[in-house]
């Protein structure tokens, strides 16, 4: 079968696929039988045009709307990600982002090379006690409450799809959303982009959150309403913002999110480790090896999941 890879995969995993005396790994779109990509590429009916004789298709990311996965399966194309490659290291970045948002690093780097030492800085409070709101509590939730219930953090999440004990297995309180948004410190986002997860966060929701909170999102940009974030923080309905993902990335040149003081801007680097990128190529070559045998491929689209209706 022929293969076509049309973005990074780890040296590794091309070497299993170039050993494989089933396999041909070439450029030729039109002759692709299997396609390995990334989010960069976009799978549309204008790509699929391009691919008449695609059989399946594997994105080496926990995410999936770059492609159209109705439109592959009335083609009898079968679509299949890659979910857990990527959980620890974008959880990893969401602690981060708290961590980097409650001590103040970025001013204390700004006041050492001013040479004002810790002269004007404020003192943060610490994590010990404070209170997490987790917002969807899957694969990255769960490991976001793992680590923030060992710093001592009180968890809360919201997420209508799991069941009660996975609430209790990670220590966290169950809440509906708007009683999670009204009581904790940091807001964290961990969802899939969904109609029912599409602005989420926007005027209203966010004007529950507490004066002092701080919103995270290393999820999907369009969970939440940029101009409604950017509004909220103008006229202090909360403390501030760290996002790893924005609508449009890279955002236009002037755009107001590059600059905005109550706002930490990351260039989408949740799953940007070497670990998450090895895992994810070889995780891909595993599903293209899979198919190829005739064995059963998985995590394929659609998820049989309640939420996945919702894409």
């Amino acid at each position: 079968m022929k293969v076509v890879v049309l973005e990074s995969y780890s040296a590794n995993s091309l070497a299993r696929l170039k050993a494989d005396s089933r396999l041909t790994v070439e450029g030729d779109l039109k002759s692709a039988e299997i396609l390995l990509i990334r989010s960069q590429t976009k799978v549309d009916l204008h790509f699929l045009n391009q691919a008449p004789a695609l059989k399946l298709v594997v994105t080496a990311t926990s995410g999936f709307d770059h492609i159209d996965w109705r439109a592959c399966r009335e083609r009898g194309i079968t679509v299949t990600h890659t979910p857990e490659a990527n959980a620890q290291s974008a959880a990893e970045l969401t602690i981060a982002l708290i961590l980097l948002w409650e001590r103040q690093l970025i001013a204390a780097r700004k006041n050492v090379r001013e040479n004002k030492w810790r002269t004007g800085l404020p003192k943060p409070l610490g994590l010990e006690g404070q209170a997490l709101g987790i917002v969807g509590l899957g694969r990255i939730g769960r490991r976001v409450a793992k680590i923030a219930h060992a710093l001592g953090m009180h968890i809360s999440a919201f997420d209508p799809y799991v069941e009660g004990e996975v609430f209790q297995q990670y220590h966290a309180e169950r809440l509906s959303l708007i009683e999670l948004l009204k009581a904790n410190d940091y807001v964290s986002l961990h969802v899939p982009y969904t109609k029912e997860t599409h602005h989420l966060l926007n005027n209203p929701t966010l004007g529950e959150m507490q004066g002092e909170a701080v919103l995270i999102n290393t999820c999907r940009g369009a969970v939440v309403d940029e101009n409604a974030l950017l509004t909220a923080l103008d006229d202090g309905l909360i403390q501030g913002a760290a996002m790893d993902v924005i609508e449009r990335e890279p955002p236009p040149s002037g755009h107001r999110a590059l600059t905005h003081p109550k706002l930490l801007l990351t260039p989408h680097i949740g799953a940007y480790t070497t670990s998450a990128w090895e895992k994810a190529s070889s995780e891909a070559v595993d599903k293209a090896l899979a198919f190829i045998a005739g064995h059963k491929v998985a995590d394929t689209l659609p998820l049989a999941t309640p939420w996945f209706d919702k894409t």
